[in-house]
């Protein structure tokens, strides 16, 4: 499956064991390497046959189960991946790339006419060039890259939540436990729960890590 960016919480699992291969793009690059505009995909998740071309998932699927290592599964994905490349891709806008790096770098704390006054283009210019290229809105990305970051900061050792809330950029915890219930269907207390979990005993396993969003790496604060 082809999933783009989510913006409320999603429960995916399958009966029975597995192996699988999960690839995760940044926004601009999965506007490149799909080659359409992301807002198709924002808040769904579709077959990707339907974006690659039909077929593609299974000869995928095929070559990966007959490879007799991960590492030639790597080998095997570079290829695939590269050729769709090579077949033609559209170039990001220079002012979308712009207005991308403004909102992650502020930890999603940009208003709209931040970004206008940024790139030297209208609201709804703005506006369109990031649901074509990252696939939502600015307000949206500004709370998906907020609730992110309030992750990374967790993260990295608190006192409570309402230091959490204020160190991420929220106006109140109650707007910070607003968001969390909206983005991932759990309370603030409750993530971070999941996210101090030990590996269970002889688990070759982990918890993986929230902050996947490409953010920055959060600064260190006074404890």
């Amino acid at each position: 499956m082809i999933a783009g960016l989510q913006t409320a919480p999603m429960l995916a699992g399958f009966r029975g064991s597995a192996s699988a291969v999960e690839i995760e793009l940044t926004p601009l690059g999965a506007y490149r390497l799909l080659n359409l505009p992301l807002h198709h995909l924002a808040k769904t998740v579709v077959d990707p046959d339907h974006v690659l071309g039909a077929g593609w998932a299974l000869n995928a699927t095929e070559q990966l189960a007959a490879a007799a290592s991960w590492p030639r599964r790597w080998q095997i994905l570079d290829t695939l991946l590269t050729q769709r490349l090579s077949d033609g891709t559209t170039a990001a806008s220079p002012a979308a790339a712009q207005a991308w790096a403004l909102l992650r770098n502020r930890d999603g704390a940009v208003s709209l006419r931040d970004l206008t006054l940024a790139t030297g283009l209208g609201p709804r210019r703005v506006q369109g060039l990031l649901r074509e290229h990252i696939g939502l809105p600015a307000q949206t990305l500004s709370r998906i890259i907020r609730f992110h970051h309030a992750l990374a900061v967790a993260s990295s050792g608190l006192n409570s939540l309402a230091d959490l809330a204020n160190l991420a950029g929220y106006h109140d915890q109650s707007h910070m436990n607003r968001d969390f219930r909206a983005l991932s269907g759990q309370t603030p207390g409750t993530l971070l729960d999941i996210m101090h979990r030990t590996p269970a005993r002889n688990s070759k396993g982990h918890i993986q890590s929230f902050n996947d969003f490409a953010l920055r790496t959060p600064a260190s604060h006074p404890a």
